[in-house]
């Protein structure tokens, strides 16, 4: 049987971002193409690469909530350690164009309320501070308020650590 962590009621507000670190300098080029005379410099981006480590503050509730990217859509998340899967509430789904189907909802784990109905799904993306993963398991809950953020995103990170009021994913 699945474990579906709790969150009922769940409408915490996000701390503010970390500040953004100072720019680098972008490397130019300046030999001109052949046969294209005289040309201003091109600027070279270099590849942008995810941070290596999310900091999450705990919320004055005592959770830590995230945005993360589900199909290219923002959803609010709570970062569930207790929760095997990923968990969407039906309004949440419906933003990330998941297809799921109340008639076909099932007893798919037990709750402090009793069981929990939901429907299997796999999302195509989930993002996280541009740490991706695909083809996510997740369940779709019947009368979810918050979605949580479980095991089958939390597992592909490097490592996920709580010290105090903070949480880092790597």
């Amino acid at each position: 049987m699945t474990v579906v962590g709790t969150a009922l009621g769940l409408m915490v507000p996000l701390s503010p971002p970390a500040p953004e670190p100072a720019a680098t300098p972008l490397p130019v080029r300046s030999d001109p193409p052949a046969g294209a005379g005289s040309v201003a410099p091109t600027v070279v981006a270099p590849p942008l690469a995810p941070p290596s480590e999310t900091v999450l503050d705990r919320t004055p509730h005592g959770h830590f909530v995230a945005i993360a990217d589900v199909n290219n859509m923002p959803i609010r998340f709570v970062v569930d350690t207790g929760a095997d899967i990923v968990a969407l509430t039906e309004a949440d789904a419906r933003q990330a164009n998941i297809a799921f189907d109340p008639l076909q909802y099932q007893v798919i784990g037990r709750g402090a309320a009793g069981d929990v109905r939901g429907q299997e799904v796999t999302l195509d993306s989930l993002v996280l501070d541009g740490k991706r993963a695909t083809n996510v398991r997740a369940v779709v809950i019947e009368g979810g308020t918050m979605s949580l953020l479980g095991h089958t995103y939390l597992r592909q990170l490097d490592s996920v650590s709580i010290a105090g009021d903070q949480m880092r994913l790597r």
